[in-house]
């Protein structure tokens, strides 16, 4: 990766047009050694991560925290998708296609990417406020590369930390590993390699680094999305689930979201959801302590053919539809 700055200057955006994906829609075969498995498998950390359900679902509130910071993606969520007057559709939406991507084959990898990327193709519009270095009228477009770093890097920046507080610690050499594995992820949304953190040192340095630059700012837009996402929190741990999320967060983004902010108070509170998840977690039987894809690719891989009608049912709950990945 080269030096931090070149993520967020003020340089001119890089938009993403349909000669430029499709090298890494077809770069992304390299990355995979069995078109089976996809582009990673049981032995990654990708998949070590991702596959527990409260991380995964706990990570995307997270990560979505983060990105409605970032005027350009607040503006686009907020305009072009249901996530107010629909957010189930919206939600089942988001977990087909990046499931997809996460645990498919190589086929299913590629035809999703290529999906992707023409969904975005129809995202953009004129912001509508002044936030951060961005004007009231600039252009925003969904396929812009330093903005879906940012999305990419959020989303699994939140699930690793969520993993730690929750599963176990991960060492450095297992960090770095889900890092470089991250790169072929990248790839499927047309984010180049050198634009990529290497190492999860970078990683932490390059969210600190937009998190105190003005690429990111306060909107009415990403205030209403969060105010909104925090009520469909089921009221009776709404307060406490809601604080565990947000203190973790870099200080910016609370600040900006006027979200919960570390306190003796808060603290405690987290501590108490931390420990209450960590236990919730270590009861739930495997079937729902992992997300149904990652069972489906198991079974894939297996060459396991029979019904599980189990996994069926928290597809249609999770997904809208009884098989994703199988």
């Amino acid at each position: 990766m080269q030096t931090l700055p070149n993520s967020i200057d003020n340089s001119a955006p890089s938009y993403l047009s349909d000669e430029e994906i499709r090298p890494f829609l077809s770069g992304i075969a390299g990355f995979v050694k069995d078109p089976k498995v996809g582009l990673f498998g049981p032995d990654s950390m990708f998949w070590e991560v991702n596959r527990h359900t409260l991380v995964y679902f706990l990570g995307a509130v997270q990560s979505v925290q983060m990105q409605l910071c970032h005027p350009w993606i607040a503006t686009a969520v907020f305009e072009h998708s249901k996530i107010m007057t629909d957010p189930k559709q919206r939600a089942q939406l988001t977990y087909t296609f990046l499931w997809s991507l996460i645990y498919g084959d190589l086929n299913m990898v590629q035809n999703k990417a290529k999906a992707l990327f023409r969904v975005h193709s129809r995202v953009q519009g004129e912001l509508t406020q002044p936030a951060g270095r961005h004007r009231a009228g600039n252009h925003y477009q969904a396929n812009e590369v330093n903005a879906l770093l940012w999305v990419h890097v959020t989303a699994f920046y939140s699930r690793v930390k969520l993993y730690q507080s929750l599963i176990k610690p991960l060492t450095q050499r297992q960090l770095d590993q889900f890092c470089q594995e991250a790169i072929r992820y990248a790839f499927c949304f047309g984010i180049p390699e050198e634009k990529h953190p290497q190492t999860w040192q970078e990683v932490e340095r390059y969210v600190a680094a937009v998190c105190q630059s003005d690429v990111l700012g306060r909107t009415d837009e990403g205030l209403a999305i969060r105010r909104f996402l925090e009520a469909t929190l089921p009221w009776t741990v709404r307060s406490a689930l809601w604080t565990f999320l947000c203190v973790s967060l870099p200080e910016p983004i609370q600040i900006f979201l006027d979200q919960p902010q570390a306190s003796p108070r808060n603290n405690r509170k987290a501590k108490r959801v931390q420990h209450l998840l960590k236990v919730i977690n270590w009861l739930l039987p495997d079937k729902l302590a992992n997300v149904p894809a990652y069972h489906e690719a198991m079974l894939r891989i297996k060459g396991d053919t029979q019904r599980d009608r189990l996994l069926e049912k928290l597809n249609l709950q999770m997904i809208g539809r009884p098989s994703l990945v199988r």
